[in-house]
This record gives structure tokens, C-alpha cells and sequence, in this order.
């Protein structure tokens, strides 16, 4: 690519990204504040078990769910927890395991009772070897406690995505 090109080329997709940027009838502020009346609108039901306590409670936490307002959506969740033992890489065993950690999700209108968004989320962790027991229990404790948590940012994000895409267009007149 010649600087000729580069020189061009720069101001005019820097050009392009105003326009479209400028393509929106919501602004920023309009967004946050609506993103989080929706967010705090969002009853999220218990998951049982330690790993579905520390997902509630993350999952709460980057809600807003302590912001009063009242529920007019109902998030249910489901854990699941696979693992796979020793794998080899190259022909190469090792005691390295892999653990794989997926939420299942439901949004359901809380008056209507449909099913607004159904989806599942996913992570990975992989466990290094430990020769303790105890050493490997906590490990995986860690692990858990980590993928737990990340999948609550996951779903607060998918369901951001969802509130953005029903968001209705402010009338300007």
C-alpha cells in the first residue's frame, strides 16, 4: 500500500465512520439510561449449587438488580459442567484437563409469559497439573468460581444485545 493511498484513504474512513456513527436516533445518554431501566427490569431466578450462586450473584451485580424498579422480565438459567481428562498434543500425553462450563439461558416477559430470548453461552478452562488431591480440588474450585463468573458477563452482555435490538427509536419532533 503506497502513501498516496494511506493519505487518502485515512481522512476518508475516518469521514465514513462520522456518518454512520451520526445514523442512530438514540443518543448514548438515551441508551445507558434505557440499557439500565431494562437490565434493572430483570428478575433473575436462583441457580442452584455453588457454581449457580456465584453466576446469581455476578450475574445481579452487573444488572443493577439492586436499582428498585419492577420486574417485567424473568431470566432462568441453567448450569452444566463437562470435563475431559488427559489429552496429548503431539503424541505427548499430559494430566491436563480441560473444563468446559455452559449456561443456558431463558428471557421470558414476565405479563405475557413468552419467551423473548433463548440461548446458551459457553467458556473453557484448562486445569494444569497438580500432584495433591487437595491441590486439584481447589483447582478446580478456581476454575469454576472463574467461569462462573465470566459467564455472567456473557449473558448480561447477550442480553444487552437483545435490549439494544428491541430498543424503539425516540421520536424528534
Amino acid at each position: 500500500m503506497s502513501l498516496r493511498n494511506i493519505i487518502i484513504g485515512l481522512p476518508l474512513l475516518f469521514l465514513l465512520g462520522g456518518f454512520l456513527g451520526g445514523c442512530t436516533s438514540l443518543s448514548k445518554d438515551q441508551i445507558d439510561a434505557a440499557m439500565i431501566d431494562r437490565l434493572a427490569s430483570v428478575e433473575i431466578l436462583t441457580v442452584g449449587g455453588r457454581d449457580g450462586q456465584i453466576y446469581s450473584r455476578n450475574l445481579r451485580q452487573t444488572m443493577f438488580s439492586n436499582y428498585a424498579t419492577e420486574s417485567e422480565y424473568r431470566l432462568a438459567s441453567k448450569i452444566s459442567i463437562s470435563s475431559s481428562e488427559a489429552f496429548a498434543v503431539r503424541g505427548v500425553s499430559s494430566d491436563f484437563k480441560k473444563m468446559t462450563m455452559t449456561v443456558s439461558f431463558t428471557l421470558t416477559d414476565i405479563n405475557s409469559n413468552d419467551v423473548l430470548l433463548r440461548n446458551a453461552v459457553s467458556a473453557n478452562a484448562t486445569l494444569g497439573t497438580v500432584s495433591s488431591t487437595y491441590g486439584i480440588e481447589q483447582s478446580e474450585l478456581q476454575a469454576k468460581k472463574r467461569l462462573a463468573k465470566l459467564l455472567a458477563e456473557r449473558v448480561r452482555r447477550r442480553l444487552q444485545l437483545y435490549f439494544l435490538s428491541t430498543a424503539q427509536p425516540i421520536d424528534k419532533t
